[in-house]
């Protein structure tokens, strides 16, 4: 864990749920001037603690009507088995995250699709053609009640 003091904390707490904000007003916000507040930054960026700046992009008007949980199981646990699994997975456009997990099922994915018979193609055709598939879990969600960009931040 890297140590960060109260203003590094207060601009990546900031940053984090306004990423477009410019320096000047950054640095307002963070109680000092710009030029200390975007070293700060770069700062940040070099030490990887910031990784990227994007758009949060309302999938729905976009046309992606469907967000599904995936829990895939997968028959082995050998390692190039897994590696075989993670590199195709990684390939799809569709499949927006992709974890590990301990325990029986190895994965969870989050899938957007623009409606069940879209899923149902991206399931069949291009995630359960893998062979060492044992078992698929699909939970659509519903409705999104809680969804927090960034990490938490103690100021």
């Amino acid at each position: 864990m890297v140590e960060l003091d109260k203003v590094d904390r207060l601009i990546l707490n900031t940053l984090q749920n306004n990423g477009r904000m410019t320096n000047v007003e950054l640095a307002e916000v963070a109680g000092i001037s710009a030029p200390p507040c975007l070293r700060r930054l770069k700062l940040m960026s070099q030490r990887g603690i910031i990784q990227g700046y994007h758009a949060k992009i309302n999938p729905n008007i976009m046309g992606y009507g469907l967000k599904v949980l995936c829990i895939i199981t997968l028959n082995s646990q050998y390692i190039n088995k897994i590696a075989e699994f993670i590199e195709t997975v990684t390939k799809l456009k569709n499949i927006r995250s992709c974890f590990s997990t301990p325990g029986s099922e190895s994965f969870v994915l989050e899938i957007l699709a623009r409606n069940l018979s879209d899923y149902e193609e991206i399931l069949k055709a291009k995630i359960q053609k893998h062979e060492e598939i044992a078992e698929v879990k699909s939970y659509i969600l519903l409705n999104t009640h809680k969804e927090l960009p960034g990490i938490p931040i103690d100021i």
